[in-house]
């Protein structure tokens, strides 16, 4: 009987599940996607020191399981809960694992079982210093790129509580912001997707 522990997948070695929050849950028939704000250890190459006030350093991912042949969700707490600095999550991951052929997911949230391949995690959102401030982006949220000037960009996008937003990027100031923005302005022009596999580095697949 096969039984495997999240951090026994490829991709999750560095990551902290039990301490980190769920900000949504997308299932669809291409792929059953899972919004995280996730916990880094120290060893992966993302780990950056903790904010001030944070116990840990945390960065936006999401658990992508593709070509699922089935799923199963049971909702227990679908409520989101509110947060001190105005955004909202729906609880931890408690348990993620596989067993016999099927992963299963659990928290307060509720309970996920899929057939499915090998899950992923996959960095879709653009990260943009406000002073000492990170904001993370959802590219799904984005409403509108726009030139303001030579080296850089002005962002339109929806924050997690559904407000209008817009966020000014500066080469010189945040050359990896400006250069995630700008392959993502690429992607609208030229109907390419854009994956964010880190701070800085980017691949590109064709729709």
């Amino acid at each position: 009987m096969q039984h495997l522990n999240y951090w026994q997948f490829p991709g999750f070695e560095h990551i902290y599940l039990e301490d980190s929050y769920v900000l949504g849950i997308e299932a669809k028939k291409a792929s059953v996607k899972i919004l995280l704000e996730a916990v880094l250890t120290e060893k992966h190459p993302l780990y950056s020191q903790p904010l001030s006030g944070e116990r840990y350093c945390y960065r936006r991912m999401k658990i992508k399981f593709p070509k699922p042949q089935s799923y199963n969700l049971v909702p227990q707490n679908m409520s989101p809960i509110p947060n001190p600095d105005g955004s909202i999550d729906l609880g931890n991951i408690d348990n993620f694992f596989l067993a016999n052929g099927k992963y299963h997911l659990l928290g307060e949230w509720g309970e996920i079982t899929l057939v499915s391949d090998s899950p992923e995690l996959v960095i879709d959102s653009i990260l943009v210093k406000n002073g000492d401030n990170p904001i993370y982006i959802d590219k799904d949220k984005i409403q509108a790129v726009e030139w303001k000037r030579k080296g850089a960009i002005e962002l339109l996008y929806q924050n997690d509580l559904g407000n209008l937003l817009s966020a000014h990027v500066d080469r010189s100031k945040d050359a990896a912001a400006f250069e995630a923005a700008l392959a993502y302005l690429g992607e609208l022009q030229g109907g390419f997707v854009t994956h964010f596999t880190g701070i800085t580095e980017l691949t590109f697949s064709k729709q």
